[in-house]
């Protein structure tokens, strides 16, 4: 709460994705810029490298080069800088895929599908072991492939260094808790295996016929979706046993929710089909570590522990976050939407289309306050183009004013600041203003600092 005696006042930039529904006053947001030690970062954008007139499936890397499932085809990238690809073999059905890269294959399997193995000759193989079950998982430990049934049997896994020998006697279970398995990990050498119930830790013994054995390391959240290694442990999407959805995040041997009440009700909002296919990525952009999640209808990103919405504008409608499958490579980062591909750039636009970037917040206050002026140190002098931010205010945080725009300073002008200052001040407010920052021109919204004149 900002007390009226204040003028000139500094004031914090919002955390990121916050606010309890039915309280708009306490809603919170940042749009397409994450909050990094009280500073704004504007996210990459997306530079075009082509298209492939496919659906992209999954990505990976294997044997120096990046490889794509878009449609019925295995395509690999040639230049990823053009988009140039060749078509190595076909992939059947239209599931998203799951991959894991051994000493000597890769191995991709379709969801609840098919399963091949990619050599370093480029030969894609079906698998035809006899005892391959349609997977939804699968990882790589000590040279084996360890594999999660769609069903949720029990997992089973390959020889050493023979991804398609699988043996009759290579199948064991997570069994301390009754549930389905789902997903399988292998995180600092420990194979964890994610139910519907828990999670559950084995370590290779060497031990035949079944070298895994299980360690006294359970956690009691069960998966759902969206599992992506990020900062040294694990994220993924679950719940605790008989709780609502949450995301999760490994941490010496448990499993703390990490997703807000914000984030939850997002959650809630889809199936648990919807949920299970999220597309998870992770980015490292000017020293960020940021973890991405796409649904099919929204999708946010987390750093330091909070929340952030992307989307991007198409013929002038929002949409999720069109990144899709990202991949690293080459020390860049390629992205794979639908039949779009791309790399992620210090640029202004996703494909050549806009984004909107914006900063929500709000202030109550003891009594009726008067505001004279709000100042935002924004990037400038080093935008192609002066553009322009806009500053809309709000009673209730729910309904805004019109507009204001300031215009941002030319290429080497660098200013420290955008100040909106008008004769009689930006207005009245009875214990609450509201305020929207934001942009979809093509210049940078990161920034430093804001103050208000309050009086």
């Amino acid at each position: 709460m900002l007390k009226k005696e204040l003028l000139l006042a500094e004031v914090s930039f919002p955390l990121g994705l916050q606010g309890t529904e039915g309280l708009p006053k306490s809603r919170r947001a940042l749009k397409n810029c994450w909050n990094a030690a009280g500073k704004i970062i504007q996210r990459p954008g997306i530079t075009s490298t082509g298209t492939n007139s496919r659906v992209a499936r999954g990505t990976f890397e294997w044997n120096g080069g990046l490889y794509e499932v878009a449609s019925g085809d295995l395509l690999k990238i040639t230049d990823p800088d053009t988009g140039a690809f060749s078509v190595i073999g076909s992939i059947a059905g239209t599931n998203p895929i799951d991959s894991a890269i051994g000493f000597n294959d890769a191995v991709i399997i379709v969801k609840g599908g098919n399963g091949y193995t990619l050599d370093n000759t480029d030969t894609l193989t079906q698998m035809i072991s006899p005892q391959f079950v349609a997977s939804d998982s699968v990882t790589h430990i000590n040279g084996r492939f360890v594999f999660i049934p769609t069903s949720g049997d029990p997992a089973f896994f390959s020889d050493v260094g023979a991804a398609d020998t699988i043996q009759t006697t290579s199948f064991f279970d997570a069994e301390e808790l009754p549930d389905k398995n789902e997903v399988a990990i292998n995180f600092r050498n420990n194979l964890y295996i994610g139910g519907t119930d828990s999670f559950e830790v084995f370590r290779d013994f060497g031990t035949l016929p079944v070298p895994f054995k299980r360690l006294n390391a359970r956690m009691d959240n069960g998966y759902i979706g969206g599992l992506i290694e990020f900062n040294n442990t694990f994220l993924f999407i679950g719940r605790e046993k008989g709780q609502d959805l949450g995301i999760y995040q490994f941490q010496n041997g448990l499993a703390p929710k990490i997703s807000n009440e914000f984030i939850d009700t997002i959650l809630l909002n889809h199936t648990e089909e919807e949920l299970s296919n999220v597309v998870v990525g992770r980015i490292k952009h000017h020293g960020y570590d940021v973890a991405t999640f796409t649904l099919t209808d929204y999708s946010f990103g987390y750093f330091g522990g909070n929340w952030f919405e992307l989307d991007t504008q198409v013929n002038g409608v929002d949409v999720p976050w069109q990144a899709g499958y990202i991949q690293s490579f080459g020390l860049k980062y390629y992205t794979f939407f639908a039949g779009k591909m791309g790399v992620l750039d210090t640029v202004n636009k996703d494909y050549g289309n806009p984004f909107i970037r914006w900063i929500i917040f709000g202030f109550e206050f003891e009594d009726s306050i008067s505001v004279q002026s709000l100042n935002y140190h924004v990037s400038q002098g080093f935008n192609a183009s002066v553009g322009s931010v806009a500053l809309e205010t709000s009673d209730d945080n729910v309904l805004y004013n019109p507009p204001l725009h300031v215009n941002t300073g030319t290429f080497g002008h660098h200013v420290t600041e955008l100040e909106w200052n008008y004769p009689g001040g930006l207005g009245f407010y009875d214990r609450f203003m509201g305020i929207r920052l934001s942009t979809g021109e093509d210049i940078d919204f990161s920034g430093t600092k804001i103050y208000m004149d309050v009086r």
